[in-house]
């Protein structure tokens, strides 16, 4: 009991020394709040994707690939104050913010049965040179954060070429071409029949996501997909 005191008083010091503020509006969390305040978590537009066997995300991921369920935690579009989660968990060196929600994301969809029938987690990968500079794939802690709630494990078995450059503020046709023969898969055994769960922070026209698919269908043409993204951006 004096132990937990002591780590309840610390704790309490800390937050007066360094306040733990909600990303998205900046307000002082209080206890039991992480992450976003309640009334931000309240306020994310969230997608409810997993509840629609034919969304937006099918019609952005049409492909060779078997696609079983598309989903995205929330809506992503310019001005929207929650975009600021995915810019500072992949630009700013807090992927743990990728981690949590994702975590979280899982847990509130677990009981609607998207991943039921899943064998593994494999994250959208990023080129040697990206990891170097960023020092971490963001793409990975959201696939971590998954794990944790649902037990499935994580594999990475994609890789990128470094010729890759960024898909930011290409259109649709640019970021095509632009992921042409990127991606590859660096270990194809025990793929094939396989249910395999595609994850990244963000789908926009979904270009990356495809070329992944299209990797992993060409070495397991059995295998069955399903992708989950942290947001969804609405803009395209």
């Amino acid at each position: 009991m004096a132990e937990k005191g002591l780590k309840e008083w610390w704790s309490a010091l800390l937050d007066m020394i360094y306040p733990r503020l909600c990303e998205v509006c900046g307000t002082a969390l209080v206890e039991g709040e992480e992450l976003l305040c309640l009334q931000c978590q309240a306020d994310m537009p969230l997608t409810d994707l997993h509840l629609q066997t034919d969304n937006d995300m099918h019609h952005r991921l049409a492909c060779h690939a078997h696609v079983v369920g598309a989903t995205a935690m929330y809506k992503y579009f310019k001005g929207n104050p929650y975009a600021a989660l995915i810019h500072k968990a992949k630009y700013r060196g807090r992927p743990s913010i990728a981690r949590l929600l994702a975590r979280r994301y899982a847990q509130s969809i677990a009981a609607s049965g998207f991943f039921n029938g899943i064998d593994m987690i494999v994250p959208v990968p990023v080129n040697t040179l990206r990891r170097m500079t960023r020092g971490y794939n963001q793409s990975e802690h959201i696939a971590t954060g998954l794990s944790e709630a649902t037990s499935i494990p994580v594999e990475n078995r994609l890789k990128a070429s470094n010729r890759h450059s960024t898909q930011t503020r290409r259109n649709a046709y640019q970021r095509w071409l632009n992921t042409d023969g990127v991606f590859h898969v660096s270990n194809a055994e025990g793929l094939d029949g396989r249910h395999i769960l595609l994850v990244d922070d963000v789908i926009t026209t979904g270009s990356t996501l495809v070329r992944c698919l299209e990797a992993l269908h060409k070495v397991a043409p059995s295998a069955r997909f399903s992708v989950l993204t942290l947001a969804i951006d609405t803009m395209h």
